[in-house]
Formats: C-alpha cells, structure tokens, sequence
C-alpha cells in the first residue's frame, strides 16, 4: 500500500547515508516522458522540488553531463536557504560542487556553467582520446579559473574513484540519461530516485535511463501532492 505523506515526513525519508554512496535522481510523466518543453523542470511541482533541493543540500557533489548542463542552463548549484543553513550547521560548508561529464570533451553552447557558476566546477573524462583532453583543456581555461580538470581514462568508475580521493563520497547523478545509462552499466548506482508526476511530458523518453530490475528492491513509496516518490536501493549480497 502506498503511503501518504506530509512535506516534511517526506523529505525526512531521503536523508543520506554516510558514504560513499552514489544516487541518481529522476521524474518521469505518465506518458514516461523526461521534459516538457524541452526541461525536467517542466514535470516538477513543489514536493518534488524540495525532494531535489533535499538531495542536493546533503550531497558532497552533483555530477549532471555536459549536455543536460546545457539544455537546463545548469549555472552550479544554489540551495533554498534552509537547506543551506542545514548544510553549514552539518558542516559541509558551502553549496556541493557541480561535476560537469563530457566524453568527447566537446561542450555545446550556450555553455553558462562554464563562465557564470558561483562554485567550483570539475570536468570528467570518460575517454582515453587525447584529443578529446585536449578540448577540455580548452574549456576549463574559458571557465576563468572555476573548473579543475579530471581525466579518467578507464571510464566513470575510474572518475568517481577520482572524487572520493577529494572527499566527494555522497554523489548525486542528475541526468542526464546517457551518463545514468553508463553509470548503470558499471554498477555504480548505489540508490535510484524516481519520481512519477502526473504530468504528461508528449517527449519521450530518448536515451538510456537505469531501469529498477532484481539488483535493486524497493525501499520507499509515498504519495504527496499527486507526486508518487520512490527510492530502489541495490541489493546486497545475501538479500532475500
């Protein structure tokens, strides 16, 4: 049966674990939609705006690729102010790092992450291509002295092995799908927050999403303001 929940009993249900600890966030619409014209934010609503603003307030870094960074205007991120009083008095200092992941080191444009964020910035390499190192490169000199490079050669686990050597441990993957999907196929996804609106998108879904299957088990659902909210945790060893 799903439960019905208060606002504040249902931001309660995502606190995060110490780490490290990988979550990827997503809404869908009924019609299994990822936008509406064109942004997720199209799908939102309240409850599951103060859900991502939850996350994020308690994340050591929020890794999005290059091109959702783009189309959603990402500009780093920006907490409500009770979450960010909640963070400091936790303290996790100022709001998480924006971890920007490019495979071919191309980014598109506008690119506003890249001149017009207020924190700092880290660009990961999924490729061993030098060339594509070399148009990072590029970029980050453009980002005036906000992003640090990362190269992970070996792929995303090798990157996220690059974050938890600076202490980044809670990480919160928000799309897009393509690097979810990748995320995914390395077994990297410790937690999937998924969010159905009633909403309808008439998009599509496109890409490649990490699908609840028998690695992970329902931990959480809740109905809130027409919301349905869940989070799939992996199984572990020994789980029923």
């Amino acid at each position: 049966m799903v439960s019905t929940l208060s606002r504040t009993e249902l931001l309660d249900a995502y606190a995060w674990p110490a780490g490290p600890w990988l979550r990827t966030n997503f809404v869908y619409s009924l019609d299994a939609s990822l936008t509406r014209d064109g942004v997720s934010a199209g799908l939102s609503g309240p409850a599951d705006s103060a859900v991502l603003h939850r996350l994020r307030g308690g994340a050591d870094a929020v890794l999005v690729g290059a091109s959702t960074a783009v189309a959603e205007n990402y500009i780093g991120v920006k907490l409500p102010d009770a979450e960010q009083q909640a963070r400091t008095a936790r303290g996790q200092g100022g709001p998480p790092p924006l971890v920007v992941v490019t495979r071919s080191g191309q980014i598109g444009e506008p690119s506003r992450f890249l001149t017009h964020t207020t924190t700092g910035n880290y660009l990961l390499l999924t490729t061993d291509d030098p060339a594509a190192y070399e148009r990072a490169a590029g970029h980050v000199e453009r980002s005036e002295g906000t992003m640090t490079l990362l190269h992970a050669p070996d792929g995303l686990g090798q990157g996220i092995g690059l974050l938890h050597e600076r202490g980044l441990l809670r990480i919160l993957c928000e799309g897009g799908p393509h690097v979810s999907g990748a995320l995914a196929a390395e077994g990297l996804i410790d937690e999937l927050c998924v969010t159905l609106s009633p909403a309808a998108g008439g998009e599509g879904r496109g890409g490649t999403t990490p699908q609840a299957t028998d690695e992970y088990t329902p931990a959480f659902v809740a109905a809130v303001d027409h919301f349905l909210f869940t989070r799939w945790i992996r199984r572990q060893e020994g789980d029923a």
